[in-house]
Order: C-alpha cells, then structure tokens, then sequence
C-alpha cells in the first residue's frame, strides 16, 4: 500500500509539472475580429489578376502577320481587335497582297488555356499584273476585292501568372458580302480574278502556328 501511494504521488506531479507547457504549446483562439495566425506553410495562393490587357503577335495562313489588342476577364473571356496583313507576293504571276480588320472574342469554358473562339471583320486584296493582247501591247491590271467576313476557330492560349502569353489555334474564314473593282474587263485578266477569288472570296483555313505576347 505504501508503494501505491508513492507512485501515485509521483504520477500527479508529474501531470502538474506537464500542464503548463501542454497549455503553452496550444495557441489561444482568436479573439472576435483579430485574423487567425498563419499556419506555418499556408496554401499556395493565386496572383492571377481578374481583368488583364495586352498585346500579341501571330504568324500563320492567310495572314502571315497579325497583330491584337486584347482584353481578357477573369479568365473566362477574351475580347481584342486585330490587325492582319500579307505582304506583296507573286502568285501564278500576279502580285497579291492582303489585309484586314477585324474584332475578336474568345471564350474558355473550362478556365484553362483551351477557347472557343469568333473573329468578324473585313478584308481587301489587291491584285497587279500585265495583261498582253496581240496587236495591242501590254496593258496592266489592277483589280481590288472587298469582302466581309467571319473566322470560328479553336485553340489554347496559355498566359503565365507574370503575364507572358503563348498560343496556337485553327479554324475557317466564311467570305459574304464581296465586292470586286478591276480596271480592266475581268475576262482579261482571269489569273488575277482567280487569285483573289482565292483569298478573298473563298472558304479558306486559317491557322496559327505561333500567337506570342503579354498580358498585364
């Protein structure tokens, strides 16, 4: 009986002398609008801004420049103007250029770099050549197409938390609404008809191969 009493007099000391750090060790509740302490690794938080704007530069068919504005929201909408163009090129002996305007809207369903997009606007081309008649020489020709027009693409468009911006996407261009002036009877010239007909009055892919910019 003697040595029950002493352990149990030595257990209860021992208890005593463990309740105070037990209750230094346990952080008091926060009181009513003082903020809870951070835990010591918190969770990784999102620094994404809600509402950035930006610039890209892209590179494809049938513009091999493209230049927009854009504005994205929330991560869930994109909203941008753009300018493209095609430098002067031959084609089947017909000087061809190109370029457009047009308003853009791109929309990520899943918050992720994947959209669903729309471009709208209107596009010229130009086309020179020289037309050759016998017993009448070399006469040159410049014919201009005006078309309006509408691209549905899709693509992935991938913007950093620090803003930097990489894309690619595919699509179609659906021409309406065209208009053609030509300086010469266009029976003359139906290389050149055809080479507009071909950019600017036909259903054509387009794609980009590279989209690059940064948003703020």
């Amino acid at each position: 009986m003697a040595k029950s009493a002493e352990v149990a007099v030595a257990l209860a000391f021992v208890v005593l002398l463990s309740a105070p750090c037990a209750r230094a060790q346990t952080p008091d509740p926060p009181t009513e609008g003082e903020a809870a302490p951070e835990a010591d690794h918190p969770p990784r938080g999102d620094d994404r801004r809600p509402v950035r704007v930006g610039a890209l530069v892209g590179g494809g068919f049938p513009r091999p420049l493209a230049v927009e504005a854009l504005v994205e929201v929330s991560d869930f909408i994109g909203l941008g103007a753009e300018y493209g163009v095609l430098p002067t090129i031959t084609i089947d002996g017909v000087q061809t250029s190109l370029w457009s305007l047009a308003g853009d809207a791109r929309v990520f369903p899943f918050r992720g770099p994947f959209f669903v997009g729309l471009r709208a606007g209107r596009q010229h081309v130009d086309a020179d050549t020289t037309v050759t008649a016998t017993s009448y020489g070399s006469a040159a020709e410049t014919l201009a197409l005006e078309s309006w027009f509408i691209n549905p693409r899709v693509g992935l468009l991938w913007t950093t938390n620090v803003g930097f911006t990489i894309g690619v996407e595919a699509g179609v261009q659906i021409p309406f609404a065209a208009s053609t002036t030509s300086s010469l009877p266009l029976s003359l010239v139906p290389g050149a008809q055809h080479t507009a007909d071909a950019l600017a009055s036909s259903w054509l892919p387009t794609v980009d191969l590279l989209r690059v910019g940064f948003l703020f």
